[in-house]
């Protein structure tokens, strides 16, 4: 049996067997939560189907690393997108509050994760370059004023503040990844 990961690489490579086995896998699971937002079987079927027909077409272009998340995600915006279209019963004002209280609190981890991971990267940096990044971007220096207090020139704060950039981009590339495709379609 196939893990969602091996079963979503295969995927990207227009594997239509893969794409079968995943979508038996999890459709109850999303179509449980749709239904639980949107309260109307017809249209949860439809959410669950443009989510499944959108993967499909963009399988060369979604990270496969956490597959079931991204869906989860899709089907989530795609229950707002309904919903902001529809006058509410009660219950489902109730869901929809739950949904952005999560949401939020959910979006305050993946920031608060993402400058874990900026802080961890910053403490790898070597100690002048380290020294260097903190001078400008916590203490809020100027180039010329690292300079200065350093003691060397403005060209080699130009060029360690560049390299201390370049290393954090590069590291946090895939956590920026996995984070976006969790979020966009």
């Amino acid at each position: 049996m196939y893990s969602n990961l091996e079963l979503a690489k295969r995927i990207a490579n227009s594997d239509k067997i893969a794409y079968t086995r995943l979508y038996n896998r999890l459709w109850k699971k999303l179509y449980v939560f749709a239904q639980s937002i949107i309260m109307d079987e017809v249209e949860s079927k439809d959410i669950l189907q443009e989510v499944w027909l959108d993967y499909w077409n963009r399988r060369k272009v979604i990270s496969s690393d956490h597959i079931e998340a991204y869906l989860h995600q899709a089907v989530r915006y795609k229950t707002y997108n309904v919903l902001r279209d529809k006058k509410f019963n009660k219950v489902q004002l109730a869901v929809c509050n739950e949904l952005s209280i999560t949401s939020a609190i959910e979006l305050n981890h993946d920031v608060d994760e993402i400058n874990f991971h900026i802080k961890n990267y910053i403490t790898k940096l070597p100690s002048r370059c380290r020294e260097i990044f903190t001078l400008s971007r916590d203490e809020g220096l100027s180039n010329e004023e690292i300079a200065d207090k350093v003691g060397i020139s403005k060209r080699t704060v130009d060029n360690q503040l560049s390299l201390a950039l370049n290393s954090i981009r590069k590291n946090m590339e895939k956590v920026i990844s996995i984070l976006l495709s969790m979020f966009f379609l």
